[in-house]
Order: C-alpha cells, then structure tokens, then sequence
C-alpha cells in the first residue's frame, strides 16, 4: 500500500480511537449518533469523501474511501456505513449524471458539513429495484412524490434525499424509473426503526405524502436512472463491504488479545492448537477480504468495464466470509463473547447486515452469474 493510503489510514484510526470509541458502545444501546459526534464527523469530511475538491469536497478515490470507510468502522459500524451513504453513494450519481447546478448546490451541502441519504428500497420489493412503486409525476415545473422508502440508512440526520421514483408505467419495470434530489421536508414522515446491528445509523421508514421538488432537481433523464442506481450500488457495494472490513479487523483483534491473556490448563488459550487454527482462519479470511475488496476498489477508480461483477464478488465474499470470522471470534472468546459486555457480541449484530442490504448474497451471486454470461456470449 502507498504511502498515501498508510497516511490516511493513520489519521481515520487516530480520529476513530479519540473521538469514536468512547461512544461507539452508547450509539448502539441508544440507536443513536450524539449531535456533537456528527459534527465532528462532518467536519472530518466523512460524509463527503467523494465529493470533488472543486465543490469543497476531500476528492478522494474509491480506493482511498475504502481505506477510510473500513477504519471507521473498525471502532463504529454505524458512522462506517453512514459514511458509506453520505460520503460515495450520494455523491456518485451527482458527480456522474448532475447538472451543474445540481453539483454547485448538493456537492456542496456535503461539503459544508450536510448529510445526504439514498433511498431505494421499499417495503415491496426490497432488492428488486426495477419494482419500485413509490410514484413521481410532472405538475408544471415540479414533481409530486407519494410513496414509501424502507431501510433508509441516514433518514433522521439528512439534509436531503436520492429518491427512486416511478415516473413510468409498473409494467415497464426498469424503463419507467427516475432518480430525483428531495430536501428535507415536512411532508416526510421519518420513523427510526429498531434493527438488530449498525444501529445508530438511522435505518429508518421514509413516508413521503405529497412531495414536492422541481423538476430541475430530477438527475438525467426521466424514465432513464436504473442504470445510475445500479452503477451507483456497484460503488455502494466496495465501500460496504470495506465496513465489513473493519468489523472483520475489529474481532480479529479482540479475538486475538483475548486468546494471549485467557490462560486453560495452567497456559494461554493461544497455546493450544485449536485456537491457534481458529485464528489462524480468522486472519486468512481478514487478509484474502482486503485483497479482493481493494483490488475491486482500484477497479473502479480504473473504470473496469466489468465492475459490477467484482464489486459483487468483494461484496458477497467479505458478507459471507465476515459472518464465519466474527462468529469464530465469538467462540474463541466464548461466554465473554457472547455476553452484551462483549464488543464481539455487537460485531455479530452488525456483520450479519452486510449479507442482507444493498443487494443480498443470491442477489450478488445473479449478478456475477449474468456478468460472467454476458462476458461470454459478448452482448
């Protein structure tokens, strides 16, 4: 790794072991991100990490993002994944397909401290995106939204909204869907949900009755944004699996330590060779996750044409292979492990996420299948 990313590497862990670690624990009990954490957060530029430095953002790569992302949450999944949203997958359909102006205003509230949320799942249709039904329609110069958005990672702290809307027909699926900028507003009912990991995050049910946003604000084309919410899950899904990354991190180590200081028959757990396998997985697993999930990053600072089948891959081996290490951690540690005092017992919580959202294991395992078929037949 270049310098560059050891350098920014040592300056997100020293900012996640001074300001995040003492709350990281209160976060999750309370479901909830202190206002003065955010800020300090925001003022780091995490929640704007590709946000271009011509518009006052860090400008960092995929790649860096990753190594920031993965550090983050390290010490708190929950500002890890809420940095995941703000900082790449809200910036990138902006960056990619916004108008100027669009880039000027919204690049620019990340910038300056704000918060952005990106919301596509619905209670119908969870991964299936082309089966949206949360409604857009033209009035004039402004489009009126009605629908429901569930899971929406960021909804309490957001300055403003990615929605995916139908502006088509149901039955033209894919075709008939749009991508709109939404403010904040009142006509949103924001109801914080109660999940079982990443909490804090403000997962939450998005209500939207009635509202309204100009029809300036709709990025690209209308009927045209299920190739850019897909290109964008193909980023989202990287710097995911990167907080799977530091989840991974984490119980390794706390595994690790424990297994140097628990002594079982007059020596040091570590001593005895099943322990010593155990760890000795747990760390292939970590090493072989950041390879593939790195070197899917690169690929996409390199505009591989064949990315949604890598960022699927980093995805779908680090959710699989992050469940099977932490809960190794786990019975490394044993009653400890799984005790609420246990930081292992909250890593288990938050690993299993990453094989559910932005796309689930069978949905990535479909999309590495279709890539490899298009790849071969050349279409």
């Amino acid at each position: 790794m270049d310098g560059s990313l050891e350098s920014i590497r040592a300056s997100t862990r020293e900012f996640a072991e001074k300001e995040l670690r003492r709350v990281a624990k209160l976060v999750d009990e309370r479901n909830a991100v202190p206002e003065e954490v955010l800020r300090q957060v925001a003022e780091m530029g995490y929640f704007s990490l590709r946000v271009p430095e011509e518009y006052g953002g860090p400008g960092l790569s995929v790649l860096e993002s990753t190594v920031v992302i993965e550090e983050l949450s390290r010490v708190s999944s929950a500002i890890g994944i809420m940095a995941t949203v703000s900082g790449s997958m809200v910036p990138y359909p902006i960056v990619k397909y916004g108008t100027p102006e669009q880039k000027e205003k919204y690049l620019g509230i990340l910038a300056k401290g704000g918060i952005g949320a990106f919301a596509l799942s619905e209670p119908c249709c969870g991964s299936d995106a082309a089966s949206i039904t949360t409604r857009a329609t033209l009035e004039g110069d402004e489009i009126v939204i009605e629908g429901t958005k569930t899971y929406i990672t960021n909804a309490p702290y957001a300055d403003f909204f990615l929605v995916a809307v139908r502006t088509g027909r149901e039955e033209d699926r894919h075709k008939g869907v749009s991508l709109v900028i939404l403010d904040r507003s009142p006509c949103m009912k924001i109801s914080k949900l109660e999940m079982m990991g990443y909490r804090g995050s403000g997962t939450s049910e998005l209500k939207l009755e009635g509202c309204r946003t100009s029809k300036e604000n709709l990025i690209g084309e209308l009927n045209a944004g299920f190739k850019k919410i897909m290109m964008t899950l193909n980023e989202g899904r990287v710097t995911t699996a990167a907080t799977g990354l530091g989840i991974m991190q984490a119980a390794f180590e706390e595994a690790f330590e424990y297994a140097k200081q628990r002594t079982s028959m007059g020596v040091p757990i570590i001593e005895h060779q099943m322990v010593q396998h155990l760890l000795a997985e747990m760390n292939m697993l970590l090493e072989t996750s950041r390879l593939i999930v790195y070197e899917a990053a690169r690929r996409l600072d390199a505009g591989d044409p064949d990315i949604a089948r890598f960022s699927s891959i980093a995805k779908l081996f680090t959710a699989s292979r992050g469940v099977d290490l932490v809960r190794m951690a786990m019975q490394v540690m044993g009653g400890i492990g799984y005790s609420k005092d246990s930081l292992v017992e909250r890593l288990y919580r938050d690993i299993k996420m990453i094989e559910i959202g932005d796309g689930t294991n069978e949905i990535q395992r479909m999309v590495i299948v279709k890539s490899l078929r298009g790849k071969i037949r050349g279409d």
